[in-house]
């Protein structure tokens, strides 16, 4: 549960209830047990239509009004992010790692914008409680003092004016105008004084909530850094991995071509590959060679020992299976 926010309205700081969870974090926390059992039983291609109908096509506003939409904002910027990078993942499974660098780059373009987002929601707040912490504290400075000064006035005026009523203290005549006219200004030292101690605890809390929300703040910017920084490395990942691979293909053509062997787009290399089991039985567990096999057949479209192996693994058997050849049937014997 995310921290709950402390609201500033007029000199006074409320606490709001704690934010719901968001739309898009529940979207993706019931849509991704489906997901990967899809891609357990090998059907990436229906995974990846599934997941191009559940990521929104237009990020979602933020809403900055103030510290608890923020959140809720935050925890549905959590829930895109995560929805992309299921995205990704299921684009790269189904062989097509050109359209999961696509959709990595489509995810560091909205982190950057929720940050942005986020930086300007957050700096009027930021402002905004800063000026009260500063407003707080000058009050505090003016007024604690003062505050003991009048309640200190007030308690001997009424001592004294309890002692000439009891007759235990005479006055002349001076001593007596000077007593009625601290009487008359009783009433305006009593209101300051009620004005101030009505004022002091808000202005208290007001202190003691401003660090309270600019570490709020700070998280928050350190959440949206964090889908920034995630988003950023993914995005680096997936294009070295496929640049390294174009890079593998291009290397194999071109010795290819230096033996005067006729190049076919990519499928020489896909060929070469499958020349070898080794290349897919390496790869840990069904799934992972699933996938590579996958994208041998999106470099090579159609190639039928990449598609056979592909089968071999949906109906439970090992990619390169031998399958048992039917015995001969003996020739009749003459009589």
């Amino acid at each position: 549960m995310r921290p709950m926010p402390i609201v500033l309205f007029s000199a006074v700081a409320l606490v709001a209830q704690a934010p719901t969870s968001a739309d898009l974090a529940q979207r993706f926390n019931t849509e991704l047990p489906g997901i990967n059992q899809m891609l357990k039983t090998f059907q990436a291609q229906e995974a990846l239509a599934k997941m191009e109908t559940l990521v929104p096509a237009e990020r979602p506003a933020f809403n900055g009004a103030n510290l608890q939409t923020i959140g809720l904002s935050l925890d549905n910027a959590q829930g895109l992010m995560s929805l992309y990078r299921l995205w990704a993942n299921v684009a790269a499974e189904s062989g097509q790692w050109e359209k999961a660098v696509e959709i990595q780059q489509k995810r560091v373009k909205a982190a950057q914008a929720i940050r942005a987002d986020l930086d300007k929601a957050q700096a009027p707040i930021a402002a905004q409680w800063e000026k009260a912490a500063k407003d707080s504290q000058d009050y505090l400075t003016k007024n604690a003092s003062r505050q003991q000064e009048l309640q200190a006035s007030l308690n001997a005026l009424q001592e004294d004016v309890a002692a000439v009523n009891a007759k235990t203290k005479k006055l002349d005549a001076k001593a007596m105008e000077e007593l009625k006219a601290r009487i008359a200004k009783a009433p305006q030292e009593q209101q300051e004084l009620d004005q101030i101690a009505a004022a002091l605890p808000v202005h208290k809390q007001n202190l003691g909530n401003a660090p309270k929300i600019t570490k709020v703040l700070a998280e928050n910017r350190k959440e949206a850094d964090g889908l920034l920084k995630a988003a950023e490395e993914a995005a680096a990942k997936s294009k070295e991995v496929l640049a390294s691979q174009n890079d593998e293909i291009t290397k194999f053509n071109t010795e290819q071509v230096i033996k005067k062997v006729k190049i076919v787009g990519k499928k020489n290399w896909v060929d070469a590959v499958l020349r070898n089991p080794e290349n897919v039985t390496k790869l840990n567990g069904s799934q992972a060679q699933a996938a590579f096999l996958n994208r041998l057949l999106v470099l090579d479209p159609g190639n039928a020992g990449a598609q056979k192996a592909l089968d071999n693994l949906k109906q439970g058997k090992e990619p390169f299976v031998k399958e048992a050849k039917g015995a001969k049937k003996g020739s009749a014997k003459k009589k």
